[in-house]
C-alpha cells in the first residue's frame, strides 16, 4: 500500500508545475507564521485552514473550528451565562429572532464546556491544552517538501 501511495505522488507532481516544489522565501514563511497569529481568539484558536478567511463571521463560540483552550474554561461559563441574562431580555421584548440566535450560541457554547469538561475527565492535568490541536508551525524546522 505505502509503495502504491508513494508512486501515486510521483505521478501527480510529474504532472504539477515544478515552481510548486521550491523552496519557500522568508517573506511567505512570515506570511504562512502570521495566519496563526491571526488565528488565536479569546477563547483558543480558530482551527480554519491557512490562508482560508472566516466563514463564521467571527462568531468564534459557534463555531465549529474553534479549539477552546481549557484555561479559559471560566471566560466561556461567563458567556454562557451573559448569554442566559440576554436570553431572558429577549424573551421579555418578544425578540423572537434575538431568541433563537442566542439559543442557538448558548447550545454551542453548553457543547464547548461539556467538551472542556470531558478532556479533564480523561486526561491528566499535564496534557496538552487542546488534544486535537496540531500546534503552529516551528520556525526553525520549516516545512519542507521531499522526493520519496
Amino acid at each position: 500500500m505505502i509503495s502504491h501511495h508513494r508512486a501515486f505522488i510521483a505521478r501527480r507532481r510529474t504532472e504539477r508545475p515544478s515552481e510548486e516544489y521550491r523552496e519557500l522565501t522568508a517573506t511567505e514563511w512570515d506570511e504562512f507564521l502570521a495566519h496563526f497569529e491571526l488565528r488565536k481568539v479569546a477563547l483558543g484558536t480558530c482551527g480554519r485552514d491557512y490562508a482560508t478567511p472566516c466563514q463564521h463571521e467571527n462568531a468564534c463560540v459557534r463555531c465549529p473550528l474553534l479549539l477552546v483552550d481549557p484555561a479559559q474554561m471560566p471566560r466561556l461559563q461567563e458567556i454562557h451565562a451573559n448569554l442566559v441574562d440576554r436570553l431572558q431580555e429577549a424573551k421579555d421584548q418578544g425578540w423572537l429572532g434575538q431568541v433563537a440566535a442566542i439559543e442557538t450560541t448558548m447550545a454551542a457554547a453548553a457543547q464547548k464546556l461539556e467538551a472542556i469538561r470531558d478532556v479533564q475527565l480523561s486526561r491528566p492535568p499535564s496534557t496538552s491544552a487542546c488534544p486535537t490541536s496540531a500546534g503552529t508551525p516551528d520556525e526553525a524546522a520549516p516545512i519542507r517538501r521531499t522526493e520519496h
